[in-house]
């Protein structure tokens, strides 16, 4: 059983990344519109300090998976933490292990929906959060309204299709990264590219890289939101910076030790280097 998760990590990513109608974000939880195969349904993860999980998930059945992804409810990040520790104590870094320590059970934020993970990395390639979600907030408007609104969460994120028919008369900034967002919704509309729970996630990669406009970065951030425990962006300017003020001075050699667990190294360096 999972003991002693805590929300809040995975509360504070999401609520600067929050879109205005589709999705509600404070401490006590996190609440969103969703399409499921039995219809549209507002998924909700109230803060419950009497659950193992930290959150009381409703919505019905695809709602609540879809939720415990987002979570990484089922990741088990006590051998993560154990690994990371092992190898900050080899390799000497007292900050690393203290890190830990300070924050035991880190958890890379899951997605709800796949499609709709992958052009929020489309949008956030190169700019800041701030402005990746102003972009996204432009993007919704091309999603469906909700006949009836249910506290404030008034419209769906739009369909492949409407992103695909909608995304260069909506974005701004660069024409080039909105004809990359319309070219991968027309490839995922087409099944010409496969993004879902559960597939070959190499195979995922190679298939985003080798459209247009996207690079390794947002392959491997894409496979990190899809669970992939594994991934070291190096990169990453937070990566870099965090890994710094942590005192890593071999970052690549500290993550050969670390796999099959980069990705929870990333998560550490990713703490240290916000303000």
């Amino acid at each position: 059983m999972i003991v002693g998760l805590d929300p809040a990590p995975i509360l504070a990513w999401l609520a600067p990344r929050a879109i205005d109608g589709i999705e509600a974000v404070d401490a006590s939880g996190y609440r969103r519109t969703l399409r499921t195969p039995s219809g549209v349904v507002v998924a909700a993860a109230a803060v419950d300090a009497r659950s193992a999980s930290g959150v009381r998930l409703e919505g019905g059945t695809a709602a609540v998976e879809a939720l415990r992804d987002v979570f990484a409810l089922d990741v088990d990040a006590a051998e993560a933490d154990a690994r990371v520790a092992w190898a900050a104590d080899r390799h000497g870094i007292p900050a690393l292990a203290a890190s830990i320590a300070a924050a035991p059970l880190l958890r890379a934020p899951g997605c709800a929906d796949p499609h709709e993970m992958t052009y929020r990395a489309v949008v956030g390639q190169q700019i800041s959060v701030a402005a990746a979600t102003g972009q996204l907030r432009l993007l919704a408007a091309l999603g469906d309204a909700q006949e009836q609104p249910v506290d404030g969460l008034r419209r769906l994120f739009p369909t492949d299709a409407q992103v695909a028919a909608g995304a260069l008369g909506v974005l701004r900034g660069p024409r080039a990264r909105s004809e990359t967002v319309a070219r991968v919704a027309a490839a995922l509309e087409a099944g010409e590219l496969v993004i879902e729970r559960g597939i070959d996630l190499e195979r995922m990669r190679a298939q985003l890289v080798a459209l247009r406009g996207i690079g390794p970065w947002t392959a491997g951030y894409v496979s990190l939101r899809l669970g992939d425990p594994d991934v070291l962006l190096l990169g990453d300017s937070a990566v870099r910076a965090g890994a710094l003020a942590l005192g890593i001075v071999d970052l690549p050699a500290l993550a050969a030790d670390v796999a099959p667990w980069r990705t929870h190294l990333m998560l550490h360096c990713w703490r240290a280097s916000a303000p």
